[in-house]
């Protein structure tokens, strides 16, 4: 019986132990060492998540009530989301990655809408875990690639409608095009586009295999950004048009852009 009891005893000790071992409730100041942190988009919730996770001294992940100080700089050098959260032991969890294996991490849900629109989708993400002064880390910051929200471009078009003549080799009239109006998107992918689509309609002319109209784009300040030629196939006279090929590849996000169209010169 005693030696029983004796087996007993050490099986208790043993669970203890083994429980010890699991990240649970841990007084603040057995935090040691800050890991793991990194910052992801979430597609499905429209928001982000940002991870860290908290050592003791023995390097065995623990949970714990800290602050959180954020803040998020693009590459255009915009502050475009500063806030402090308030972490607790329910915001810790186990996560896995093919990068870091499986982790026991907090992690702070931040609503796309609480970041401001800037001019790069890229940035970094600085944070600051700290609880009283019972334990305060450095400063430290992880990469937000092609994520941030970015503004939306703008484009106006000077004197539409307005109409257009097309020109032969010798300077006469050959065809009279309509410019009636000039829209765009904006795509925000990886390389944002301003796509521009001009529409109208032939008002005089025979058929020809093409109609050339010109055109110039400038930025808010005035500069000449991109231009070149649009070419209408095959359009008779009365025929009403949509042209998409203009794209802009290189838009700046909160940009306003200004299209000219005109005749094309020889």
């Amino acid at each position: 019986m005693k030696k029983l009891l004796c087996c007993l005893f050490a099986l208790a000790l043993i669970s203890l132990c083994g429980c010890s071992l699991l990240p649970g409730v841990v007084l603040n100041n057995d935090i040691e060492t800050l890991k793991g942190w990194f910052f992801q988009y979430n597609s499905g919730t429209n928001d982000y998540s940002l991870f860290f996770g908290l050592l003791n001294s023995n390097d065995t992940y623990i949970s714990a009530d800290v602050d959180v100080d954020i803040r998020i700089v693009n590459d255009s050098n915009e502050e475009v989301y500063k806030a402090t959260a308030s972490v607790t032991r329910k915001n810790f969890d186990y996560y896995e990655s093919k990068a870091a294996g499986k982790q026991y991490l907090a992690e702070i849900r931040i609503p796309e809408k609480d970041i401001s629109t800037g001019k790069s989708s890229n940035g970094i993400v600085y944070l600051t875990v700290y609880k009283d002064n019972i334990v305060r880390f450095d400063e430290v910051n992880c990469s937000a690639l092609y994520c941030l929200p970015v503004a939306d471009v703008q484009l106006t078009a000077s004197d539409i409608p307005k109409q257009i003549s097309i020109k032969g080799y010798d300077g006469s009239v050959e065809s009279v095009i309509k410019i009636t109006d000039v829209q765009c998107s904006y795509d925000k992918s990886v390389t944002p586009i301003l796509n521009i689509v001009i529409s109208g309609e032939k008002v005089s002319g025979s058929n020809s295999n093409y109609d050339m109209i010109s055109y110039k784009l400038y930025d808010s300040f005035g500069y000449l950004v991109d231009s070149g030629n649009i070419y209408l196939q095959s359009l008779s006279k009365g025929d009403k048009f949509k042209d998409d090929s203009v794209s802009f590849y290189d838009a700046v996000p909160g940009e306003t852009y200004n299209i000219v169209l005109s005749e094309y010169s020889w």
